[in-house]
């Protein structure tokens, strides 16, 4: 078959993910908006010359991204001109940030399947490795984003693609490039998010002592220049790094000892059983190992190389789900999910010698019936994210609710939120220019801490009450999807206060005081 085969499970991700974008847009709904908003900011501030300071993956080369994607499309204008037009346009800059990340992830899916048939001889496992980014929903829906989950997708596929001519058997004048690559390809993913880090176990059963020291000389040097913009702000990841392991909660949170007992175990087991494809894999890999090494203590089993290979992934993959249980978010598994993929094309190289007769037949329908099983699930997802915009979009709180104050709570369909909370990611650099670009009806309630700034009311940098809102425009409407978190914080700055509506809007919730969910007016009761 031809290598053009190559090209069909690559484009058919990235289609995936042009038509899921196209069903989740704006980029600044609720669901969207963290970290999208954080990154186009952070980049404007590398246009400008200054360091990005949301560097806590760090996320760096998505910043420089975006900041090269600002200047493609403001190639000859000043650069404070450039910052109002960022501003202005927010959205057109991220459509086209994504767009290019989404071609990145395709030609980097096609550059691994090339480089596993080129190890294997054969096309059949290099489909297999190209399924990674379809075998899991999570992948689709946090690869949309400009953030760092993505470029993990494609640090991914690159380590793959470097490590397999470290597959021969025997030196073929490329293992010293193929150490040097990996080491890159490591940078990249650290540099993206640093628990990336653990899949460095990957190659080390298939380097010996002379490309071990190419391979880790070449990836610290490639991770500085990963980082170097973020470089000046290192002070803020070595302080949230520093309260991340020390503590045992998500983020920081949490007892002050690395891990709770209690809790971690379940979390581990939580990870694991969520994800089907990933488990199976492990399991799989685990029996099939033993069987070739028990196979090759009697002499009956040629070496295999992919035997090195397979026990590196799965040894990088529980690393991932150790290292992420403390804050168990599923996207955290990406690394660990997208080598699922070459782990199968590890499988089928082991299991020749075990299945001569129907391996290629029994390998092909796995093939087959993984992409058929992922077909309804790809539509499914994409269905729940147009109900998703449909359901946010439906309401427009100017229109209903005219002369009434908008406080946008976490996380709230608005572009002056996003922008809001994005900026408190960029130090507040673009408050005063935003200001004037939005209502001034519109405020911003943070009821939760985040990383940079506590929590609280304000209207863009400028602290604000809500007595003083109340007296300003005689009507509220609230809006968020963190419900619970509202009342508490109206009543400690109104003792007492009760809100005179509610209504759920999908995955949202509005509350207003002096208006009505249809729009209608509370009478002023008279003493």
């Amino acid at each position: 078959m031809s290598r053009a085969a190559l090209w069909l499970l690559p484009l058919a991700f990235v289609a995936v993910l042009f038509v899921m974008r196209a069903s989740s847009l704006p980029f600044w709904q609720s669901f969207n908006l963290d970290p999208d908003y954080y990154y186009l900011l952070n980049g404007l501030r590398i246009v400008e010359g200054l360091a990005p300071t949301d560097i806590s993956h760090p996320g760096t080369p998505v910043q420089v991204l975006i900041a090269a994607t600002i200047k493609a499309l403001h190639p000859l204008t000043s650069t404070e001109a450039t910052v109002d037009a960022v501003l202005r346009d927010a959205e057109d800059v991220l459509v086209a940030a994504t767009s290019v990340i989404y071609v990145l992830i395709g030609l980097s899916l096609w550059w691994m399947g090339r480089a596993v048939w080129g190890a294997t001889g054969a096309l059949l496992p290099a489909l297999l490795a190209q399924t990674a980014p379809l075998l899991s929903r999570i992948v689709p829906k946090f690869a949309l984003h400009p953030k760092p989950e993505p470029f993990l997708v494609i640090a991914v596929a690159l380590l793959v693609a470097a490590v397999m001519p470290l597959i021969r058997p025997r030196d073929d004048g490329k293992w010293d490039r193929a150490a040097a690559l990996a080491g890159v390809a490591m940078a990249l993913g650290i540099a993206c998010k640093v628990h990336f880090a653990v899949l460095g176990v990957l190659p080390l059963l298939l380097v010996d002592r002379r490309r071990f020291l190419i391979y880790a000389g070449v990836g610290a040097a490639a991770l500085v220049v990963f980082v170097a913009p973020a470089l000046p702000s290192w002070s803020i990841w070595v302080d949230w790094i520093g309260r991340m392991v020390m503590h045992s909660g998500a983020y920081g949170e949490g007892a002050a000892t690395v891990i709770d007992t209690g809790r971690y175990p379940r979390a581990v087991l939580k990870l694991f059983s969520s994800k089907l494809f990933m488990s199976l894999g492990v399991v799989g890999t685990v029996l099939l190992l033993t069987a070739y090494f028990r196979l090759r203590r009697r002499g009956l089993m040629e070496q295999d190389r992919f035997a090195r290979l397979a026990a590196g992934i799965v040894a990088a993959q529980v690393l991932v789900v150790l290292s992420v249980a403390k804050q168990p978010a599923a996207h955290y598994l990406m690394p660990a999910l997208v080598l699922t993929g070459p782990l199968l094309a590890a499988l089928w190289s082991l299991s020749r010698p075990l299945m001569p007769h129907i391996h290629t037949r029994f390998w092909g329908t796995v093939l087959v019936v993984l992409v058929a099983l992922q077909i309804p699930q790809m539509a499914k997802q994409n269905a729940e994210l147009r109900g998703w915009t449909e359901e946010q979009m439906a309401i427009d709180l100017g229109a209903r609710f005219p002369g009434c104050a908008k406080i946008y709570y976490d996380a709230a369909s608005a572009q002056s939120y996003a922008f809001q909370r994005g900026d408190m990611n960029a130090q507040g650099r673009y408050s005063a220019k935003l200001a004037p670009l939005f209502p001034n009806d519109e405020y911003t309630w943070f009821t939760n801490d985040h990383t940079y700034w506590k929590n609280g009311l304000m209207q863009w940098l400028k602290p604000v009450t809500l007595a003083d809102i109340l007296d300003r425009h005689g009507c509220a409407v609230w809006r968020g999807n963190q419900h619970w978190t509202v009342a508490p914080y109206a009543n400690r700055q109104i003792p007492g206060f009760v809100f005179d509506d509610r209504c759920d809007m999908g995955e949202e919730t509005l509350f207003t005081k002096g208006v009505k969910c249809d729009g209608s007016r509370v009478p002023v009761a008279v003493p």
